[in-house]
């Protein structure tokens, strides 16, 4: 997978984020044009992760793989956890379409250049899990897994996403 739909991917992380600033907005100003860019946004993150998604699970290249080291990078999901938050901690503020879609584009250009990317809370509902491996050559990936991984040497088949990404066949 190119690092564009690895972007897209993961920029999508952050739609159930507009999802509750949606929702902060509808109590502040009721249905009005911002709730209604937001909640499209939302949905349009939605239909792009299940698609990827989708995409990966079908059409990813699987290579053998044998890893050396792995470690759960489960905790970063408190940080999208904060930002799901963030919007009722600050209920008060007027929300901007325009500073939100700024920010969204700065997300997607970090997003590009960042070799390991946050851990996604849509895939965490659906009991995947995130684990940074290293390969018996020395070289770090992030994994994702459906199931809980304790011996490195239980990896054997994997999906490539990226050129620093992988999910457990």
């Amino acid at each position: 997978m190119r690092n564009s739909l690895k972007t897209i991917l993961f920029l999508s992380s952050f739609s159930p984020t507009l999802l509750a600033l949606a929702i902060v907005r509808y109590f502040i100003s009721g249905e009005d044009m911002l709730f209604y860019q937001l909640v499209s946004v939302f949905v349009l993150g939605l239909i792009l992760f299940a698609l990827i998604f989708k995409l990966i699970i079908k059409q990813g290249e699987t290579v053998n793989f044998k890893a050396k080291k792995v470690e759960s990078t489960d905790y970063f999901l408190v940080v999208f956890l904060a930002a799901y938050t963030s919007p009722v901690i600050m209920r008060m503020v007027e929300l901007n379409f325009e500073i939100i879609s700024l920010i969204l584009v700065l997300l997607m250009v970090a997003l590009w250049v960042m070799p390991y990317i946050p851990s996604h809370p849509l895939m965490y509902l659906l009991k995947y899990k995130f684990y940074k491996v290293e390969s018996d050559n020395g070289v770090v990936y992030t994994l994702i897994s459906k199931r809980n991984i304790r011996d490195p040497k239980t990896i054997k088949e994997v999906k490539l996403i990226s050129n620093s990404m992988l999910m457990e066949k």
